[in-house]
């Protein structure tokens, strides 16, 4: 029920909206998507205390807790839903960019209106304009560009670093080996083993096969709208001049 409560307002500004740019659909499609691949990925992990097990000499409840807070000292699920804030974040931050737009666009096209005739109609022709789609036209809206390609390097740097952190801090605690622990307060020594462990390497091959492709997709798009969008446009420039 989360889950689906979560996609609607998703779903609902990407059908809803009135501006459009190039990858929009697809940025909106990868949240969704992403929002399920979280959710798919986190039920192997949803026992993760139950699932951590100890034996030893002694071994206790309080020993097999301590043992289990010192192996899993990184954050698991807490991270990958950070991970997809960011995410969505960066994309609602071309939704600002694109709305602020709009705005000035509706303000200049108000006051030109104004200039050429006078009458009483101004909040009408205000509203009409709001309404209308607007498709942006990188070629044109250099400043909107940069803004866009800022937008995707942030996707670009997050996506590595939940790269990173999945099979770099993730992967380790559930290869499967056996999980040695002794403290101060429980010297043990105590073998520990986590539970499904194949699954959980199943979800964190998932998540980050995703990554992976959304990262395939932020350079490829990169570099398709500084082609295009940039350099095509100055070559047109020095043809024409």
């Amino acid at each position: 029920m989360a889950m689906v409560t979560g996609l609607i307002p998703i779903l609902r500004t990407a059908l809803e909206a009135t501006t459009d740019y190039t990858g929009r659909t697809m940025w909106f499609g990868f949240a969704v998507v992403r929002l399920l691949a979280l959710y798919v990925s986190e039920l192997p992990w949803g026992k993760l205390d139950l699932d951590f097990d100890c034996r030893g000499n002694g071994t206790s409840e309080f020993c097999r807790k301590a043992c289990f807070n010192e192996h899993f000292s990184v954050p698991v699920v807490s991270l990958w839903n950070s991970a997809y804030v960011f995410f969505v974040a960066s994309v609602l931050l071309m939704e600002l960019f694109t709305s602020q737009l709009r705005h000035s666009l509706t303000k200049a096209s108000v006051r030109k209106k104004m200039a050429q005739c006078e009458g009483p109609l101004v909040g009408a022709w205000s509203s009409e304009l709001a309404h209308k789609d607007l498709v942006l036209d990188f070629h044109r809206q250099k400043v909107l560009l940069l803004l866009y390609l800022l937008c995707v390097l942030l996707r670009l740097l997050g996506e590595v670093s939940f790269l990173y952190v999945l099979f770099g801090w993730h992967l380790p605690l559930v290869s499967g080996d056996p999980i040695h622990c002794s403290s101060i307060l429980c010297p043990g020594p105590f073998t520990c083993l986590v539970r499904f462990s194949a699954e959980k390497r199943m979800s964190l091959y998932l998540l980050g096969s995703l990554s992976a492709l959304l990262v395939l997709t932020c350079v490829v798009f990169s570099l398709f709208s500084i082609f295009h969008y940039l350099a095509n446009c100055r070559i047109r420039q020095e043809q024409s001049v």
